[in-house]
């Protein structure tokens, strides 16, 4: 008999279940190995640009969020001068003076700039992508 058992002081403090090995589960792995995939479902242009044009505005969104209260700090120290306002001081001072939602000043006009140009942006660069490719394709075949 194991002496820990016995001895509450001695008995381990968490009982873990035995290790096993990590299972993954496969995209179609309830198929049988013999039939074929399942195709992923053809999109429209039209479809590709609004998950371009979402996908977009989500990146701009988000990004906008974590940028926007360095971008206060950033602000609020250059008007602070050559006094040498830390950076740590100036955000305790900026929660006393006007809470944490002022960390996201200028959140509204950051997002009305930001959110449209990425989208454009983003929606230019899949045409001109795509138009490239092509060209490099018709060159390639001795097309032009």
């Amino acid at each position: 008999s194991d002496p820990r058992s016995s001895d509450p002081l001695r008995a381990p403090l968490i009982r873990a279940p035995p290790l096993r090995a990590p299972t993954l589960r496969m995209i179609n792995q309830d198929r049988p190995p013999s039939s074929p995939p399942r195709p992923l479902p053809a999109s429209t242009p039209r479809q590709r640009n609004m998950q371009n044009a979402a996908s977009a505005s989500v990146g701009a969104v988000v990004t906008s969020l974590f940028v926007t209260p360095f971008e206060v700090l950033k602000v609020r120290q250059q008007a602070c001068g050559s006094s040498g306002c830390g950076m740590v001081q100036l955000g305790q001072t900026l929660v006393r003076a006007e809470g944490a939602t002022a960390f996201w000043a200028g959140l509204r006009p950051t997002l009305l700039m930001a959110v449209p140009s990425t989208v454009l942006y983003m929606g230019a660069y899949e045409h001109i992508r795509d138009a490239i490719q092509a060209a490099a394709a018709r060159r390639r075949n001795g097309g032009g």
